[in-house]
């Protein structure tokens, strides 16, 4: 039987402290030659938070552990299709009462077509085998049951003009992708705000980001790049990108306006050249 993705963190979060101690290391030591503080350290200790593939192997050699950590690590890389960096992420977007996105370059995730999500899988995995790219594209699309289902989180999504009016797949593709936008945009439970082109700078410019309120947890904000996220929950970082994010609400378009936009792209692609 499968071992559950929370069961299999906390027994190598277990292996970790025991090797670790047996090793004669502190969480300071081994956090170093990771590379990571050592408050993710502890984290992974106590089974909530994951490692980087490639630090598995080191943090076996740093523990002398003989093997025995990517052992139990092989336990979390269930075949799910998302990457073991990604899934603190997907853990929150199933926990969370409210997600709160900013989105500079493409379209959100959890808002995606699969035919989107096709082409910027492929385009960030030029080599992979078309198995590999169509389980990340069904990964991702699993995600959209919270914002499709009966019951889900409360989504405020606010992107940029130009996400919107960028041909990624050809003009086929992204038609199909401004329709789903305007299928699943549906105040109150998903709301999309655009923010216009001809928009002045604005404190969004400098990278995407979200927030999840979670029960129990409080808010965390997270920015993400290519091959890592990064979930945080101190007070300062959740209050910078809370007031970030509600100076990006000023600045876009209304909701209704917002719609209307995307209707109005939306048809200018039908139109004759």
């Amino acid at each position: 039987m499968a071992v559950s993705r929370k069961s299999a963190r906390l027994r190598f979060g277990y292996e970790v402290r025991r090797r670790r101690q047996r090793a004669g290391m502190t969480q300071q030591q081994v956090a170093k030659a990771l590379h990571i503080s050592q408050s993710h350290l502890s984290d992974v200790e106590a089974g909530k938070k994951g490692l980087g593939t490639e630090q598995i192997p080191r943090l076996d050699s740093v523990l002398n552990a003989g093997g025995t950590l990517a052992k139990r690590w092989q336990d979390l890389h269930q075949e799910d299709g998302y990457a073991e960096w990604f899934r603190d992420v997907v853990t929150l977007e199933q926990e969370a009462s409210e997600i709160r996105l900013y989105q500079s370059s493409v379209v959100p995730g959890l808002l995606q077509t699969p035919a989107y999500a096709r082409e910027l899988i492929r385009l960030g995995n030029p080599g992979a085998a078309s198995a590999a790219i169509d389980e990340q594209v069904d990964a991702r699309i699993r995600r959209q049951k919270i914002v499709r289902g009966d019951q889900g989180p409360v989504v405020m999504v606010v992107i940029e003009e130009h996400v919107l009016r960028r041909p990624i797949g050809g003009a086929a593709v992204i038609a199909g992708q401004l329709d789903q936008l305007l299928e699943l945009a549906s105040p109150p439970r998903v709301t999309l705000q655009v923010v216009p082109m001809d928009t002045p700078e604005h404190y969004g410019m400098d990278g995407s980001f979200g927030l999840f309120a979670v029960p129990d947890r409080g808010h965390l904000a997270y920015t993400e790049s290519r091959l890592s996220s990064d979930p945080r929950d101190d007070q300062a970082a959740v209050n910078a990108y809370m007031g970030i994010f509600g100076d990006l609400r000023g600045v876009a378009l209304a909701p209704h306006a917002s719609r209307a936009l995307i209707q109005k792209i939306r048809r200018e692609l039908d139109a004759p050249a």
